[in-house]
């Protein structure tokens, strides 16, 4: 079986919203111009299909400003690729009623859309109220997509305005995590709750104080999105994971797809030094190795996620230096860690038992 060297593509389809909320990773705002056209979508949806893709994330800015072409982009992944999966990431300001939350969602889902992630939390709701916030998850929720989940973005308890309880209120009932659902329901609803983070229009918003970290002992280290979600951004931009897609340079950045095809980005990529050590020893062992190089590098010890340890190291002009410079020496160990973790990952996909 053909290896999977984009199993999910995320277009951020417009640097364009429909708010500007202040902790906005890439700098989104009703004033921003930059869009992906109709042709360059579905020519990118095309390639990352060769590239064994099996779904296609819609993010933004806010994509249900694609109005009618975002239906037709959805008629195409599924009506004339025959993809299994289709994600829209949104802030649900269409909802200021159920009935208006029931009218779009059931375009999306008559033209094949499967899951429905609704943005909200600390600085969401400045533009959107919470009861639309409700509208919006009821209504997706009733038209029976595959996932429905609220993507919460909060600050530390007590230093914010929101709180999930607010949400489980509105809506009426406990909004499960993901990792408390059980694998065996057909279908997941409920919230994820993650943090606000000081990146992009963020750093000049979020306050150290605001935020709630945990040792790093607590912080996964390996990222398996890296090399597994390729992102791409309407200035042409190519990154290597979901990640909070900053526009500023960085480690994660791969190539610019209306330079290059997709398939000669990725495939470089795959060769990338820090990006498989990031896949596959894990941004703990990279953060030892660099404090080796240099001692004076002033890392934190506490972080709030995976995703607040990897900026930290690939946005720092002095880590990008000394990586690209003499990461090459922690090629062979990379090497080692890839081949059985990808036996084992291949093992588990198509029902072989490794070892």
């Amino acid at each position: 079986m053909t290896k999977q060297i984009v199993p999910v593509l995320s277009m951020q389809v417009t640097y364009q919203c429909n708010i500007a909320c202040k902790h906005c990773g890439p700098y989104c705002a009703p004033d921003e111009k930059d869009w992906m056209t109709v042709p360059e979508m579905k020519d990118l949806i095309q390639q990352a299909v060769a590239l064994g893709a099996e779904n296609i994330v819609f993010t933004g800015g806010e994509p249900s400003l694609l109005g009618d072409d975002l239906v037709e982009i959805l008629h195409f992944v599924h009506r004339d690729l025959k993809l299994p999966f289709s994600r829209i990431v949104t802030n649900g300001k269409f909802a200021s009623s159920y009935d208006k939350g029931v009218r779009v969602f059931n375009q999306w889902k008559e033209a094949g859309l499967k899951e429905v992630n609704i943005s909200c939390g600390e600085y969401h709701q400045e533009f959107v109220p919470i009861e639309t916030v409700a509208n919006a998850y009821r209504a997706a929720r009733d038209l029976g997509f595959v996932t429905v989940l609220l993507a919460g973005e909060f600050l530390k308890r007590e230093a914010g305005k929101y709180t999930p309880e607010m949400y489980e209120q509105a809506i009426g009932e406990r909004l499960l995590s993901p990792d408390e659902i059980s694998p065996y329901i057909s279908r997941c609803h409920g919230m994820s709750r993650g943090a606000a983070m000081p990146y992009g229009r963020g750093k000049e918003y979020i306050k150290p104080s605001q935020l709630e970290v945990f040792q790093e002992s607590k912080i996964p280290s390996i990222c398996r999105d890296v090399l597994a979600v390729i992102t791409v951004h309407p200035n042409g931009n190519t990154t290597a994971c979901c990640g909070i897609m900053v526009r500023d340079e960085s480690l994660l950045n791969i190539g610019n797809w209306r330079q290059s095809r997709l398939e000669k980005i990725v495939k470089e990529a795959n060769q990338d030094i820090v990006l498989n050590w990031i896949r596959y020893l894990g941004l703990k062992d990279m953060k030892r190795w660099l404090k080796e190089k240099d001692p004076s590098l002033p890392f934190r010890d506490q972080y709030q996620n995976i995703c607040d340890l990897c900026a930290e190291i690939v946005y720092d002009p002095h880590c990008q230096e000394l990586l690209l410079k003499h990461g090459a020496e922690r090629r062979d160990d990379i090497l080692v860690n890839k081949v059985a973790m990808d036996a084992v990952e291949g093992g588990i996909r198509y029902g072989r038992t490794t070892g």
